[in-house]
């Protein structure tokens, strides 16, 4: 296994593990019944966007390693380098937006989402055209 390949691992994995662990800290704070995330319906839901997503994300960066790798000659890695960065985009956009956001709207980090959306598109389309060559 070469360096690019193990960094690609320990990021899927390390990325995994941070978002359910922070999922069992939203959890806890539910169970906690700590008003700051009781009260806000909007944070609650940012956090939960963003813990689905950093591990849905996660997975497709593990799996994205596993059997994308392949297509691309080992020096090109652009792909998933966008889709590793989708994975932390977009769950923090929706995290930063469930903090210090005015009445009814997110913060301005959620405008990473798109960012992170966008990252994804074109890592996953580089990807679908290599697999057509």
């Amino acid at each position: 296994m070469n360096d690019g390949d193990r960094r690609s691992k320990r990021f899927g994995w390390t990325s995994l593990l941070a978002w359910a662990l922070a999922g069992l800290g939203i959890e806890a704070a539910l169970g906690w019944k700590l008003p700051w995330l009781l009260d806000d319906e909007l944070a609650r839901t940012l956090l939960r966007l963003g813990h689905a997503h950093g591990v849905g994300l996660s997975l497709v960066a593990i799996a994205h390693e596993a059997l994308a790798s392949p297509l691309f000659p080992a020096d090109d890695r652009r792909a998933l380098r966008a889709v590793q960065a989708a994975a932390v985009l977009v769950p923090l956009g929706f995290f930063g937006g469930a903090f210090g956001h005015p009445e009814g709207d997110p913060s301005v980090a959620v405008l990473l989402v798109p960012l992170g959306a966008l990252a994804l598109v074109v890592g996953l389309g580089r990807t679908a055209q290599a697999a057509w060559r």
